[in-house]
């Protein structure tokens, strides 16, 4: 097979499909890295409609830094917490699963990004995803830094 011009060969990956999702979006990461624009070229946000499919979310550099988090720390977390298969391709945020799955890991990456620039606020009235607990004002320090991290690290949250 060719692409513009270019030869190639073919990859067949094997196994459940969120193992090959998974798969796939790590050999399209390094692949972009080498050649950028290869799949991300011309993308857009995107969502898929059907029950088991990919998204994606084009993110500015300063996002995708940010999204990144320290040797991919954050995005781990938000796939952990969203159930949700996430890659990042070049800038662009890959997310693949079940439509549930994909908005909440959307949801979670705006969040994230809103977060940047002042105090989020949400609404989890209608949320399957979210539990809320009042937490003294006088107390808020002790969730901060290393120990929310511990946290989310130990709940998968």
């Amino acid at each position: 097979p060719c692409t513009e011009g270019k030869v190639s060969e073919r990859l067949a990956i094997f196994g459940l499909a969120s193992g090959r999702a998974g798969a796939e979006l790590k050999v399209m990461a390094a692949i972009e890295t080498k050649l950028p624009g290869h799949f991300t070229k011309g993308l857009s946000d995107s969502c898929c409609s059907d029950e088991w499919g990919m998204d994606t979310l084009p993110l500015s550099s300063e996002d995708l830094s940010f999204a990144l988090g320290k040797e991919g720390a954050t995005r781990k977390k938000l796939a952990r917490a969203s159930g949700c298969i996430l890659e990042y391709v070049g800038n662009v945020a890959y997310m693949v699963g079940t439509i549930v799955e994909r908005q909440r890991a959307r949801d979670y990456i705006t969040w994230l990004m809103q977060q940047r620039t002042g105090p989020v606020f949400i609404d989890d009235s209608n949320r399957t995803d979210c539990t809320s607990i009042d937490v003294p004002t006088e107390l808020t320090g002790i969730l901060k830094g290393s120990t929310l991290r511990d946290l989310e690290h130990e709940t998968d949250t």
